[in-house]
């Protein structure tokens, strides 16, 4: 079925072929993708688009000691197919299994564990200083999406790529999709320039390249110019890299594998940074992926694009289906919401706000700080800025969460998604860091709702605050037992948490911080029924801690705390350093915090991840066992 493929378990495999059997093994890795891809699900389309320049690359390279830069990175499958790992594919994203982006620790050809956007220009210019530092000539790649090069890291780094003074390509990749529409002046700008050309007039600029490249005697400015004197549809693409002193070639034809080699091995003999501009198309080769945003990262699917769940999936209604009709039922009522993310409006769950309230809606691209400091900017105004992002990219705007927020005390409302561990994406998207970063500003009151009521209340609480508020919840479905709805549908109250179980000859106290609660009164229960007393507690503030929560150490009762969370920084370290000052000579009861460990967490189902963790009532209840042991 698949004759070359089977063939190919490193580059130094595909080097055998000839060049007009590139072709054919490109199909074949296509259609070993959508059949690996659709039992496990994964990033589909962006790993379809770029098959063709993953071969010319290996075929050219030797990665083995060049260097290859991915930028965000979930569009290497075709990468570890050619190198090594194509019978891993089985287990791909999965416990124990192949992970979804580059992991060194999988292959020495993925130079870095990456996942978020920005970072292939900056480290490629890291790496180029080095060899240039110790004499040494690997060649360097970076391959850059066009949603990616518009970042603001993206483009500090373009601005000192001057610093190089050898070899360094930068591929960027062009089709003009990243998870949603891709937004901004410069990517309208690359949907013109795109828009304008035709496959015959990509033919004409890949062979003016090739005609003139390279030139023997010849320096990379004159080549240049000759180029553009000779085909005059270079110049608008190339104006805004040139005014940065950036060789640019192409637009050109990201499919067309016998020209991409050619170009490859012309451009790797530069003794000069340059950019190859090449088009393709995300989803090649699939047409529900082509079509569809949702193979951007899919759930497992049939040959005909239907989605379907695993037999072991669990199913319900999502934090994120919660979150985004709450916000829309109270921007009905209040003309001052406005909805802010960055690059990620259906994940976010802002794509039926937008609809509705078009003109109080603005996506920013891959640009977390600008959606920050836009929000600042809005709230000073009097309006009321909800700024909807993942935890882990959250974390890139620190900063201006810092200075332009937390310092003026201005009332922005973070909605933080995918907020503890996240499942298949695994170490660079978990969101484990938040409460620890946040917490620590003045003025910044931290939120975790557990259900879906509480959520709504959570988020009337942060709109109608003075305050800026951050609301985290996890990538999961809500918890829908009625027994939690009456404690959490009461109103918040700054700095208070909710009893959700009382006793008055209690002896411990567990304490949970956002939607792990549901474990928390299952423990609670088991623990009734061996006759040992308890008090559970919707934590609800981790910043301010209830003051109430820490006084229970006075009433003769330990306290266990339990949160999706680092346990170092998080819920549960707030109330131990509230309970260090609340009692100076010495905390009278015991405290125990269940959180994640201070490591990164491979690739799982986010149940195994917890578990794992002891983040369930089975660990609440032997840590309840051990701690009244030793009291």
């Amino acid at each position: 079925m698949y004759n070359l493929l089977e063939q190919i378990n490193s580059p130094e495999d595909l080097k055998q072929l000839t060049v007009e059997q590139l072709a054919v093994l490109a199909e074949e890795i296509r259609e070993f993708m959508i059949e690996s891809v659709g039992k496990t699900g994964g990033h589909l389309a962006s790993s379809l688009g770029v098959v063709e320049l993953t071969i010319a690359l290996h075929y050219v390279f030797n990665f083995k000691q060049d260097k290859l830069l991915w930028d965000v990175g979930h569009q290497c499958y075709a990468h570890k197919i050619i190198t090594g790992r194509r019978e891993q594919f089985g287990q791909l994203r999965q416990g124990g299994g192949l992970s979804g982006f580059p992991n060194p620790s999988e292959s020495g050809y993925d130079s870095f564990s990456v996942g978020h956007a920005g970072t292939a220009v900056s480290t490629a210019i890291g790496l180029a200083l080095g060899q240039y530092q110790t004499k040494q000539e690997d060649k360097i790649v970076s391959l850059v999406g066009d949603a990616s090069i518009v970042n603001g890291v993206s483009f500090e780094a373009l601005n000192n790529l001057g610093l190089v003074k050898r070899q360094m390509l930068i591929v960027l990749n062009d089709n003009s999709m990243a998870i949603d529409v891709t937004q901004g002046a410069l990517a309208k700008y690359f949907s013109k320039v795109r828009l304008s050309h035709t496959y015959e007039d990509l033919r004409k600029t890949t062979n003016n390249i090739l005609e003139h490249l390279p030139v023997i005697g010849k320096g990379v400015e004159e080549a240049l110019e000759r180029i553009k004197k000779t085909i005059r549809m270079t110049l608008p693409a190339s104006q805004m890299f040139e005014s940065l002193n950036i060789p640019y070639f192409g637009p050109v034809d990201g499919h067309d594998i016998e020209s991409l080699v050619e170009l490859f091995k012309c451009l790797s003999d530069l003794d000069h940074p340059a950019l190859l501009h090449v088009y393709t198309k995300k989803g090649k080769g699939f047409v529900p992926a082509e079509q569809d945003h949702r193979f951007h990262s899919t759930g497992p699917f049939r040959m005909n694009g239907e989605l379907v769940e695993p037999a072991s999936a669990e199913t319900g209604r999502s934090f994120t289906k919660a979150f985004s009709e709450a916000i829309v039922e109270l921007a009905e009522k209040d003309e001052k919401i406005i909805g802010i993310t960055s690059a990620m409006c259906d994940g976010t769950g802002l794509t039926e706000f937008r609809e509705k309230f078009s003109d109080r809606f603005y996506d920013v691209g891959i640009a977390e700080s600008v959606a920050v400091d836009i929000a600042a900017g809005l709230a000073k105004t009097g309006l009321k800025p909800v700024v909807c992002i993942y935890s882990t990219f959250l974390q890139r705007s620190f900063d201006q969460i810092f200075q332009e927020v937390a310092l003026q005390n201005l009332p922005v409302v973070f909605c933080i998604d995918r907020s503890g561990v996240v499942g298949a994406d695994g170490p660079t998207h978990h969101g484990l860091m938040d409460i620890g970063f946040l917490r620590m500003m003045p003025n910044m009151v931290l939120v975790s709702p557990a259900n879906e009521i509480d959520l709504k209340c959570a988020l009337k609480f942060a709109l109608d605050s003075k305050k800026p508020v951050c609301i985290r919840y996890p990538k999961a479905f809500v918890d829908s037992s009625e027994s939690l709805d009456l404690s959490c549908s009461k109103a918040f109250k700054l700095g208070r948490s909710v009893a959700v179980k009382e006793r008055a000859d209690s002896v411990l106290a567990i304490v949970s911080y956002g939607d792990l609660l549901r474990e928390a009164v299952i423990a609670g229960d088991i623990l009734e029924q061996e006759g040992i007393a308890v008090d559970v507690i919707n934590g609800r503030f981790a910043s301010p801690i209830d003051q109430e929560i820490i006084s229970l150490l006075g009433k003769g009762k330990g306290i266990i705390t339990i949160e999706d969370h680092s346990a170092a920084c998080g819920f549960g370290s707030a109330v131990l350093e509230c309970a260090t000052e609340a009692f100076p000579e010495g905390i009278p009861k015991p405290i125990v915090v269940l959180g994640q460990p201070n490591r990164f967490i491979k690739q799982d189902s986010r149940k195994q991840q917890l578990m794992e963790a002891g983040l369930n009532a089975d660990n609440i209840v032997l840590t309840a066992k051990n701690m009244l042991s030793l009291t």
